[in-house]
């Protein structure tokens, strides 16, 4: 068993807008002590090693030989097929409210006890999110100690993998459901068809189906179980409905009944456009509105000129070279 005060955590809320004035513009990261995060990590080492075998393919976050990409050149090949065969295409893009914040501890027990987790390994694991204390940082001090209920602890080494186990069990939900005709998933390619029904990275998700009430029911039955299991609350006023070669008002009754907004192609999954075209300027918006929100951010700080160099080169360059990463800018072209 861990000691009392090993497993203690302070919580600095980071704000995630200019002028934060509600809870909900905050996040909550963990700073754990060092001789927890040294365990902690000791853990996460062996997680990393069987993690791969666990997850499904679908999943391509914290996994080795898997990478962000995967999902946005599998998410951009199916609405280029949809598109030039003319076929009917559905996509969710899942929002999920505070995800780490919310995991129930006792499904994720569960769901290491299905996976054949050892026994020894889930008590290990049980100790080390089940005996946590935080007090909040406020203005610098901290507030009295209390004990956390539920969630996992962004800054704790064990989080990343603890969620994706977490998160598998939509995978299997999904899989369920398409296995027994509740819901269809899109079919890529002609002679040997692959059907693809979601992807995922971390709590990023996108469902994907053809244009049917069915999948419209069996979309919100899954993820309101899901919501009941595992404790992750679906934010479906935030969550997105996006149509190919389906009517608008077919796609606004969807959105009605899945309480839930209507997007349009390109959208945005993982940072990027998703069945754009990027030989036009206009794709290339997003990342530009990036760049200078970043930029607008920093001229309210007093930072040196080395700080400011030190951010263009580890921060500012990320944005572009990530999008350009998976997209050839259009040549020739100005694009600020």
């Amino acid at each position: 068993k861990l000691t009392k005060g090993l497993n203690s955590t302070f919580i600095a809320l980071i704000p995630k807008v200019e002028s934060p004035q509600r809870l909900n513009d905050f996040r909550p990261i963990s700073l754990v002590g060092s001789l927890y995060k040294i365990l902690a990590k000791v853990l996460a080492n062996r997680l990393r090693q069987v993690i791969g075998s666990v997850i499904s393919e679908s999943q391509s976050a914290f996994v080795k030989d898997r990478q962000i990409l995967d999902g946005i050149l599998v998410a951009n090949e199916v609405v280029d097929e949809a598109r030039k065969t003319k076929k009917e295409l559905l996509l969710f893009k899942v929002d999920f409210e505070k995800a780490y914040d919310s995991v129930d501890w006792g499904y994720l027990d569960d769901v290491m006890g299905r996976m054949s987790f050892p026994t020894l390994w889930r008590k290990w694991i049980k100790e080390c999110i089940c005996t946590a204390t935080a007090s909040v940082l406020v203005n610098g001090s901290p507030t009295d100690e209390f004990p956390l209920e539920r969630g996992l602890r962004q800054g704790d080494p064990l989080s990343p993998f603890l969620f994706l186990l977490a998160a598998e069990g939509l995978n299997v939900l999904m899989k369920a459901v398409v296995e027994r005709n509740l819901f269809t998933g899109y079919s890529v390619g002609g002679q040997n068809p692959v059907s693809v029904s979601h992807l995922q990275f971390a709590d990023d998700t996108l469902l994907i189906g053809t244009k049917s009430w069915a999948n419209v029911r069996a979309l919100r039955a899954v993820l309101v179980l899901f919501e009941s299991l595992s404790g992750l609350k679906v934010n479906f006023s935030k969550s997105i409905l996006v149509g190919v070669n389906i009517p608008t008002s077919w796609l606004h009754e969807a959105a009605s009944a899945l309480c839930c907004k209507v997007g349009r192609v390109p959208f945005l999954y993982l940072g990027l456009p998703i069945g754009g075209d990027p030989t036009r300027l206009a794709f290339w918006d997003p990342v530009i509105a990036r760049i200078k929100n970043r930029l607008s951010g920093w001229k309210s700080r007093f930072l040196s000129f080395g700080g400011r160099l030190v951010l263009l080169k580890s921060v500012l360059t990320s944005l572009p070279v990530y999008a350009l990463s998976f997209f050839k800018a259009p040549s020739g072209k100005p694009l600020g």
